[in-house]
């Protein structure tokens, strides 16, 4: 049978393909609509060119998907381009038309879910001068807006090697997103190449800071020491956002140890910490807590967490980096003269292969526990990726207070249980008002009197004549079956 009397003139459907393939705007339709464009091309290229064979919905999207195909070959040929161009000298306008035709291109790609990690750089590269940031125009909504539905961008390290404020909210917005996805999804906004990046940055600059790094805050300056956070990446970023604020010049962090572990986001935890340390080195201080070792991380969660989120190509890759990053981890600040801060507390006077006795006597295993020296304290060998039993390493990240005199081993495998006649002679030997310390949560001192549960965040566990100790938690909700409230100290002032 000739359909053609019925269905009318071959010119006519060639006109049909004329609009669809010249003057038709297929970008801004729907799916569906697209589908349904795509049915009426390819009836009309049957007609045509004489086919007679009946067209199914198969023949639309066979046309459909290679028709995609050509266009994200098209779009990622612009972005290619454009990553190799100068915008020095382009002014505002034209600049503006670039991040336009790129916004477009940058669309095409991702609505395949296929994504160039190259392009979020030449985009930040661009946004200064356009008002808002290319992430923001691509979602067509604000950075902490992104929809569920919505893929976002892979993060990419900045193309000058500089980190910014932008680029860590851009990372914080990032982590929230994808905090909510399946965690396999965290591989594809975070490239493992960014990963090495950061960490090596921030790796670069704590090896050089000392054992004990020493805060000399002005006047006007306020010092916020942070607790353990144990993987709770929510709960930092509202530390951040809507508690203390974010470091500024004015503004110290001192971060007492244990970002990984029993948290889903220990990486995310990581990772925001660490960029903040290469923006702000002198504001920011991370210190090593006893998680911050392979042992604990194999063992508590840390490592499972890396092989759900890199698989296992990757996995062992930024395993052995974020190990690397916790040998160069300081052990100690004092701020200001008065306040010592560590992760577990006191240690004991040794003599063991790790440090030397500051007395110059040949290297020999005490027989009898005593305080050690700050002196002794600062040729310790740090750079460790696990710690030796009955070491001042060792006591440094694992010990804790007791309210008995004394210093004696802890009934853990590692570290040291003193009492408050030794915080007073640590105070009053180096001169200091408080220690502040961590390694604590209110699962550790299940049974203990009201004054030390660490139920809202914080204990005081001695007060002697020369200054006092507490205990610090962040992580609010931790063992999450328990009420409590994390807690930092904010100067001289809680902050709950």
């Amino acid at each position: 049978m000739d359909l053609l009397p019925l269905i009318g003139d071959v010119d006519e459907f060639k006109e049909i393909m004329g609009i669809i393939n010249k003057e038709m705007d297929l970008v801004s339709l729907s799916d569906e609509n697209l589908r349904r464009v795509f049915m009426i091309f390819e009836i009309a290229g049957g007609v045509v060119n004489g086919r007679t064979k009946q067209v199914t919905e198969a023949d639309a999207e066979q046309l459909w998907c290679s028709s995609v195909d050509g266009v994200v070959a098209v779009a990622k040929q612009v972005i290619d381009y454009a990553c190799e161009m100068n915008f020095q000298d382009l002014d505002g306008p034209l600049k503006q038309a670039v991040v336009e035709i790129l916004r477009s291109a940058c669309n095409i790609v991702s609505k395949q879910r296929v994504f160039d990690s190259s392009l979020q750089g030449l985009l930040e590269e661009l946004q200064v001068e356009v008002g808002s940031t290319m992430r923001e125009r691509l979602v067509g909504g604000k950075l902490e807006n992104l929809t569920k539905e919505q893929d976002t961008l892979p993060l990419s390290w900045p193309r000058n090697g500089r980190i910014s404020l932008e680029w860590i909210q851009l990372l914080i917005s990032t982590f929230k997103w994808s905090s909510w996805k399946d965690p396999k999804e965290f591989r594809n906004v975070m490239p493992v190449t960014v990963v090495k990046k950061l960490i090596s940055a921030a790796s670069k600059i704590m090896r050089e800071e000392r054992n004990c790094v020493k805060l000399r805050v002005r006047e006007d300056s306020e010092v916020i020491v942070v607790g353990d956070i144990l993987g709770q990446f929510h709960d930092l970023v509202a530390l951040f956002e809507e508690n203390a604020g974010f470091p500024s010049d004015h503004r110290y962090f001192v971060f007492n140890g244990n970002y990984v572990d029993k948290g889903s986001w220990g990486l995310e935890v990581l990772l925001v910490l660490l960029a903040w340390k290469v923006l702000m080195p002198h504001r920011v201080y991370l210190l090593r807590g006893n998680h911050e070792t392979k042992n604990c991380t194999l063992a508590y969660g840390f490592w499972a967490e890396l092989c759900t989120k890199f698989g296992k190509k990757d996995c062992k890759l930024v395993f052995d980096k974020c190990l690397e990053c916790f040998r160069t981890l300081p052990l100690a600040t004092i701020i200001a003269q008065g306040v010592y801060t560590t992760h577990g507390g006191l240690f004991r006077r040794t003599c063991s292969a790790s440090t030397q006795c500051s007395t110059g006597e040949k290297r020999q295993k005490l027989d009898t526990l005593s305080l050690g020296s700050l002196r002794e304290f600062a040729k310790v060998n740090r750079f460790l990726e696990d710690v030796p039993e009955n070491d001042l390493l060792s006591d440094v990240l694992w010990s804790d207070p007791s309210s008995e005199a004394g210093l004696r081993e802890n009934t853990k495998k590692f570290g040291l249980l003193w009492g408050p006649d030794c915080t007073e002679e640590f105070l009053k030997e180096n001169h200091l008002k408080l220690i502040i310390r961590s390694h604590e949560g209110p699962d550790a001192r299940t049974g203990a009197d009201d004054a030390r549960n660490m139920l809202n965040g914080y204990s005081k566990d001695h007060d002697t004549v020369s200054g006092e100790l507490y205990t610090l938690f962040t992580a609010p909700n931790y063992p999450q079956v328990q009420i409590l409230l994390g807690c930092t100290m904010h100067s001289r002032r809680f902050i709950f």
